[in-house]
Formats: C-alpha cells, structure tokens, sequence
C-alpha cells in the first residue's frame, strides 16, 4: 500500500539527475522502437522522458509511418536536426502500427527492444531497471511494467505477464515492453495485418504459441497517455469504434492457436528453491555498460532495506532531499520485500531510487551496486540501517576500493544482539567512517572497541520551517475530530509493536480517565497490536478518550500534530525518536521515556523523560496530569522546545554536519585507508550474504513462521514468555519430587533391609 501516488515523470516537482552519456557512439543495450503517424507536439513529451533515461546507451529508431500533417513533420524536423547520433527517423509509406514496428527493429542494432507509443512516457529509471530485469531471469523473453494512465483517465494498472489467468482470452499487456530481439525473431514480428489495432495482442498469442513469456516489474514505470476518441489525429483503432471487432480477432486467433486458448502462456522455468539448492553463483561483471557523464561534485549512493512508516524512514526521505538540495546526486537502492508504503515520497526526494527486489533476483546484487558505482562515478556509500548491506560491504570494496563508505547508526538493539551497531562493529574493517546519531550511541560504540577517530554523531534533526505550529490547521482538525478547542489532546506516534509500548499507552489513557482527567489520546500508527488495542478500548469504553488513527502520511502527522498539546512516547529503546523532533518543532511537549539519546534533546525546561524503571503507569499519569492541568507551564515549555529545536536542531544544521562527513570520509580514504579486500575473498563473502539473504527469505515465505515473528513481535510474546516461567516452575516442581521420591524409596529399602544403590 502506498500512501501517495508515483510520482509524474515530467512534473516540476520531479527530480531531474542529467544523465549524459560519455560516449554517444557507443554501441546501445537497448533499442527503442517508437511508430509516428501525425502524432504532433506532444511528442516531444515522449522525447523528454526519453532522452532523461538513466540508461544512457540506447538507440531510438523512430518511424514515421507516413505523416502527412504540418504541425507533425515539423517535430519531426526537430528531431532530425537534433545533434544526438542515437535518435533516428526513419520515413515510410503509411502502414499501420505492426509494419511501422517491424520496420524499426529491421533497422536497430541492440539486442533488447523496447516498443514505446509515440505519447507515452517513461519513468527515468525504466530501460535501466527492465535491461536488469532480463539479464537477471535469463528464462524471460520479456519484461512487462505496471503502467499509469494520464489525460482523459486516470488509474494505475497493476497487470502484466504475471496476469496468467486472464490471457488469452483479455489481454493484460500493453505494447510498451521490452523484449529481447532473440524471442521477436523466432515470433517473426508483429502481424502486419492487423493495420486497425489488436497488434499486440495478436502478437502475445504468438509469443506463447512459441512457448515463450515474461515476467513483470511491480513499479509503475511507464506512463500511458489517455484521450478522448476525438482528439485522437493519428492512428484509430477498430476495436474502439466496433463492438465486434475484438470478438472477431479473438475467435481468429482462437481458430490459429487453440492451444494457447486451452492452456494459457506457458510458465516461465523459474531457478531451484534455495532451500534445495542454496549456493548462490556470483557473477561480478554487469552485463552491458552504461558509461555516464559524472554530474555534480557528490554523488552519494545510499542503500537502504526499505522506506515504510517509521522514523528512520523519514530520516532517509529528509536526508535524500536535504542532500539533493545541496546540489548532491542521491542514488537509493532498497533491498528487501516489503510494502514500502514511503516509496513515492522518497521518489521524489531522492534523484533515483531502486527497489532491488522489484526487478532483480538476489545473486545479482553485488554486481547491480558495482555498476551503479562505476556507471555513476560515485563518491560517497552510505549504508542505513541495513543489516543485509553490510554483508555486501566486502565486495563492494573489493571492486570499488577508492570509494569512501560510511553508515549511519540510529539504535542499539538487544534481541538483535545490539543490530545494526552490532554489525557496524563487525564490518569496521570495510568501513571508513560510523556516524551516530546520538552521543549515547557513540559512547556505545567506544565502549566495545570502536576506534574514537572514525566514530562522529550528527543528529537527525527536523526541517523546522515545515514543522511549526499552525493554529488554522489546528482548529481545522480539532473541528473535524471533534474535540473541544480547549480540551487537551495528547499525540502518540509510532509503530504498535512491542518497542514503543503502544499497551502502555492504552493502560495510561484508562488510568487518566479514572483520575477524571480531562483529555482526548490520539494514537497514530499500525502493527501488530492494532487488534489488542481495539478489543482494549471496546472493553473499556474509551472511544470518546482514546482514538486509533490507523497509518498516514507524513503530511497528515503533521495536521494531527498541529491539533496535539503533549506527545507521548513511552518506547522501550530508542536511539533519539524522529517525532520527538517533530514534536518539539510543533510546539508540542514531550513526555517520553529516558531510554538511548534522548535526553541530548529532551530537556527539563521543554519537556519530560520518565525513566524506565518503578511503576511506569503512575509515572506517566502523573507527568500528564501535571501538564494537561497547568496550561501556562504547558505553553512555556511549548515554547522552550520549539525554541530548542529551531537553535540546535535544524535540518539544514543536519546536512551541514554529513557534508562535513562525508569530507572528513573522503580524507580517511587518503591518509589512513583501510585494508584491501582480495576480490576472491569479496566474491565468496557476497556468495554466502547471498546464500543467507535468500534462504531467510524463503522461510519467511511459510506460514508458520510468519506467525511465530508475528507473535514475536507482539506484545503477545510477553504471554508466551509468561508461559515459559510456568514450564521452568514445573520443572523445578519435578526435581524436587524425583529428589522427594529418591529419599522415600532409600528408607523404604532400609527399612526392609534390602541393598539400594545411593
């Protein structure tokens, strides 16, 4: 679920990289195939998103399928005047669609097409990401995108050749995908034919007849461009305009292939399960080049496992944007399955953005990151909060040695043996620089052998020019809640798993209203014990006091934020939390535990840290009850933390601070290197982090173990857990009666005076 639509490849807002190629003469990895009939100005949309592609090695055959209109021929004039090598425009006979599509593959060079409408657009990391897609499932004849439609319709297509069970009798492709030139040959092209539309669709029966198909990219990558049936000046199709048309192509194709139409396409031969064959081949070379022109002094590589809810999610989206801002390139590379529901908004805040996982399988990682390294001409690594990346940290020094590389540290975590700080130390040899960003955690780092020179703190910090009070938007929301403009709202934040104790914060809410204190609880956020929460508050009857906000956007934290007097945050780890920032920023005074960090931030001036120990209801009660019934203490502490923030806590005082960083990286890089890893050695770890990252994966795929994490990370387990002390009671109970029943049995035999054997 994505809380935001994919972002618009030509909008203003987008970001805009500068991909150039070194070499426009350069042999292409991919021809694109555009038909043209009268197609007119806004082609030269389709030209911008072409020509921002970030696979730079194409060739674009265009074929002007006998234009005949002014206005047409001139942006064709356009083209053919451009100065770039790569664009061609080849001149035929009107023809229809399948022989103008023939003809550019006759006249391509690249071993991969890509068929692409004349008022379509593309996502600027499409020919990239679907180039990768096939070179990674060698089975695949093609690679098809979910797509976007735009103009007179609006909606997001998520079909594809994944959509088995709809073909043949609907077809669920476009035409825009890429095929390898291999599998249109052996089809023999499109049938020429159909001149009136149903091309593709004829052609898809076909491939599958050959016993080929596809695999797809779940990323709307390719935008289709919607018009009304009279705007259309160019091709027209029958289908359109012929209820029967494409009943009557169906039955044909059914009568040619009725193979197809018994059984369906054929299954794509998918590799052996990897907890049947585990060992993951590496192969280190990527399999085209894509030779770019390095854009901007910085180009950082930022790798991630995911952006979903959470505060060092946020983090990620505001450092990609503040850096980006900066004038850096910002590359980011996910690496694990997940919803990643931030997806858009990091799209937007970064230059280009990979969810490895969308599009590659998991042996081809490593050499995925070499050739962004190489083809980018990257200056910086940065490793977030990704266990999985430190693993491939080895052989991305092996190959890519000058680079400096530096992680960023947000918490220690206990059931992970200390996570990812843990795995930091572990790595440190392939590591230039650890940034924390907390004094606590670097105090943590130092204390378990970290080298003091490569370990530097910078705070996460807030924008606070976009977190400030707004009473318009408070009373709005306030309104709309319907709460009371002088009733106090109390915000908690966070994911409703065990670490932020949402279950404390369900019990404070049921003691506050039996103190007859006067209050409304917001509680924002979703996980795995929403459901507790709900049976929680149905019991207790406090619908009217506590109310579960569900997941939202960052822009809609804000508006509850706005409405809030006190941020509750009672976590049992934290490095420094995200929304304590946030909070603050706002105006709202937090009252959160004394757990990592927090107190660098958190002072008694501005608000309250409850310490971890003692009766933690009481305590949290009693804090509240102070605030929410001293509304001048409140405001002046409103005031003190917004005024902190805004002196020591500010955004732009955070990118300052990692661009200083990443210099003092570049430096360690050339006065204390670190040790060269031998690229057999990097080979061979990146096999066995492979190996790993894919038998994880799998087990994660049955049920059974979904359900133990998912009790895991519950609440829940506290009763499993409580369970347990049960069973060590039993098995002390059953000690002591062998030891009771050993003692009987030897005076039994005494008193008999027969042998026992003490």
């Amino acid at each position: 679920m994505c809380l935001h639509p994919p972002p618009f490849p030509l909008s203003p807002e987008a970001p805009v990289y500068g991909y150039a190629p070194c070499d426009p003469t350069a042999a292409p990895a991919v021809s694109v195939i555009t038909p043209y009939y009268n197609t007119g100005p806004i082609f030269l949309d389709t030209v911008r998103s072409v020509l921002r592609q970030s696979l730079q090695q194409w060739e674009w055959v265009i074929v002007n399928d006998g234009s005949d209109e002014v206005e047409a021929l001139r942006v064709l004039a356009l083209l053919r005047a451009a100065p770039d090598p790569r664009i061609r425009v080849l001149d035929r006979p009107h023809g229809g669609l399948a022989a103008a599509r023939n003809a550019g593959v006759a006249a391509s060079r690249a071993p991969l097409l890509f068929f692409l409408d004349s008022d379509d657009l593309l996502a600027p990391t499409a020919l990239e990401q679907c180039a990768w897609s096939l070179a990674s499932r060698p089975q695949s004849a093609g690679v098809a995108t979910w797509c976007a439609t735009f103009g007179a319709a609006r909606q997001v297509t998520r079909r594809g050749f994944g959509t088995r069970h709809m073909f043949p009798h609907d077809n669920p492709l476009t035409v825009s995908v890429m095929l390898r030139r291999a599998a249109f040959e052996r089809v023999g092209g499109f049938d020429e034919q159909y001149r009136d539309g149903l091309e593709d669709y004829a052609f898809w029966v076909r491939l599958a007849d050959a016993g080929l198909w596809g695999c797809d990219i779940h990323e709307v990558l390719l935008w289709v461009r919607r018009r009304l049936p009279q705007q259309y000046r160019g091709y027209r199709w029958r289908f359109q305009e012929r209820r029967d048309a494409l009943a009557q192509v169906r039955r044909e194709l059914q009568a040619r292939y009725p193979q197809v139409f018994r059984s369906g396409p054929p299954q794509v031969p998918r590799e052996p399960s990897p907890l049947l064959q585990p060992h993951a081949l590496i192969d280190p070379e990527p399999p085209f080049a894509n030779r770019l022109q390095p854009v901007g002094t910085r180009r950082v590589l930022l790798l991630a496992p995911w952006v979903d809810i959470g505060g060092t999610d946020r983090f990620l989206i505001d450092l990609s944007a503040g850096l980006r801002a900066r004038g850096c390139r910002v590359s980011v590379c996910l690496s694990r399955p997940s919803a990643n529901r931030w997806l858009p908004e990091l799209q937007r805040a970064a230059d280009e953005v990979f969810n490895l996982p969308a599009f590659l399988a998991p042996a081809d990682y490593p050499r995925f990151l070499r050739y962004l390294v190489e083809s980018r001409g990257m200056t910086t690594v940065l490793v977030h909060n990704d266990l999985f990346a430190y693993r491939l940290l080895p052989f991305l020094r092996a190959w890519c040695p000058a680079v400096p590389v530096l992680d960023v540290l947000h918490i220690e975590q206990a059931h992970y043996h200390g996570g990812t700080p843990r795995a930091a130390l572990e790595y440190d040899s392939v590591i230039d620089l650890h940034v924390t960003v907390s004094h606590w955690l670097r105090q943590w780092l130092l204390e378990r052998g970290a080298d003091p020179a490569r370990v530097e703190v910078c705070h996460i910090n807030v924008d606070t020019q976009r977190w400030k009070p707004d009473l318009v938007v408070r009373e709005q929301v306030r309104t709309m809640l319907g709460v009371c403009a002088d009733e106090p709202v109390v915000v908690f934040v966070g994911r409703l798993a065990p670490q932020k104790r949402p279950r404390l914060v369900a019990e404070i809410a049921c003691a506050l209203r039996a103190r007859g204190v006067r209050c409304v609880v917001l509680v924002v956020g979703d996980g795995p014990d929403r459901r507790w929460m709900e049976r929680f508050v149905r019991r207790h009857g406090l619908e009217r006091r506590l109310r579960l906000m569900g997941a939202v956007s960052s822009a809609q934290v804000q508006e509850i934020m706005a409405a809030g007097d006190i941020l509750l945050l009672p976590s049992e780890q934290e490095g420094i939390a995200t929304v304590l920032f946030e909070a603050m920023a706002m105006g709202v005074v937090p009252v959160a535990a004394d757990v990592g960090g927090q107190r660098e931030l958190v002072t008694p001036e501005c608000g309250v840290l409850i310490p971890t120990d003692g009766d933690q209801v009481a305590q949290y009660v009693e804090a509240l009850q102070g605030l929410i019934n001293d509304r001048s203490r409140r405001a002046a502490m409103a005031q003190a933390a917004r005024a902190r923030v805004v002196e020591h806590f500010d955004q732009q005082q955070m990118i300052d601070r990692m661009l200083a960083l990443f210099d003092r990286a570049d430096e360690l890089v050339r006065t204390a290197p670190r040790p060269q890893v031998d690229r057999g050695l990097g080979l061979a770890t990146a096999s066995l982090a492979i190996e790993y990252f894919q038998f994880r994966e799998a087990l994660l795929g049955f049920a059974p173990v979904r359900w133990v994490r998912t009790v895991r990370w519950s609440s829940a387990w506290q009763t499993v857990q409580r369970v347990a002390q049960v069973r060590r009671l039993l098995d002390r109970l059953d000690r002591r009666v062998y030891v009771l029943r050993r003692e009987v049995m030897w005076r039994i035999k005494r008193a008999l005076g027969k042998p026992y054997n003490p």
